[in-house]
């Protein structure tokens, strides 16, 4: 069944670059998704003709979802094992240096968002800290996504800051090493990941509306909380994404210490169902 792309938006944080964040939909097939590429943590570059590794990740995965369908009564974890693998040997193809000898913390990783429409339900698988947030009913919406990872990210990013750049550079290679565990569910070159992925299966009422987004939009909620889940959906059906999206770069413009990024990258998709 279809969905109605009402509303979407990409924006790097920083001018000039493309950014690590990632969206697409395809909205006769009922599909719609977003990517964020975890920044690199290395200076080795394996995709010399990307703007960095994590871009390259995102760029990649999300072509995969567009161009590589899921089969007629396919999972969406075999569904998602099948597009990485796919990925993984791109990345083969692509990689200036041989995948084999990079250490853990050159190999990218990504979290994202994807739902698709089944019938009457709706099916959203997740990695990492993107989000949805889903109407049920009249002044009713759902918060689909891992809630306490926006908070962690917040806590570690809190501590790190106080840190000497190379210990802070040393615990992010750390986490990156360990980011790659397929046991961890997020988008990686071991397809192995997939079938650790984050799912929930919801009925949902026609014309709902649906907001698919990376962390760098669900700031709002987490950790500036100018919003609730409801009330930022409500706001960009109110005023759009782009409106919405420019009254958070206000916000950041203004001093915090609860971050590391002072302009994360930011994507998002609204839908209807």
């Amino acid at each position: 069944m279809s969905i109605e792309v009402l509303d979407w938006i990409n924006d790097p944080g920083t001018p000039g670059k493309t950014g690590d964040d990632r969206f697409g939909h395809d909205a006769s097939a009922g599909r719609a998704w977003v990517i964020d590429g975890a920044t690199d943590a290395t200076d080795l570059k394996p995709f010399p003709n990307a703007e960095s590794g994590a871009a390259w990740l995102a760029e990649t995965f999300s072509s995969r979802l567009m161009f590589t369908a899921p089969q007629a009564g396919e999972g969406a974890k075999p569904y998602f094992g099948r597009v990485l693998t796919e990925v993984a040997a791109e990345a083969a193809r692509q990689s200036a240096i041989p995948l084999g000898t990079l250490p853990g913390e050159a190999l990218p990783v990504a979290s994202s968002m994807w739902m698709r429409r089944d019938g009457r339900a709706c099916e959203f698988v997740w990695s990492g800290d993107c989000f949805a947030i889903a109407e049920e009913g009249r002044e009713r919406v759902r918060l689909i996504g891992t809630e306490e990872k926006a908070g962690d990210e917040t806590r570690a990013a809190a501590g790190m800051l106080a840190m000497p750049n190379e210990e802070r550079w040393a615990i992010l290679q750390a986490q990156r090493r360990g980011a790659n565990d397929p046991a961890r569910g997020l988008v990686t070159l071991n397809p192995a990941a997939a079938r650790h992925m984050a799912t929930e299966r919801l009925t949902l009422p026609e014309g709902a509306h649906v907001l698919l987004m990376t962390d760098g939009f669900y700031r709002f909620v987490e950790p500036y909380r100018l919003e609730t889940p409801q009330s930022l959906l409500a706001r960009v059906l109110e005023h759009g994404l782009l409106p919405t999206l420019l009254a958070l770069r206000a916000h950041e413009a203004k001093p915090h210490s609860q971050r590391l990024k002072a302009r994360d990258d930011a994507a998002a998709v609204l839908i209807r169902l």
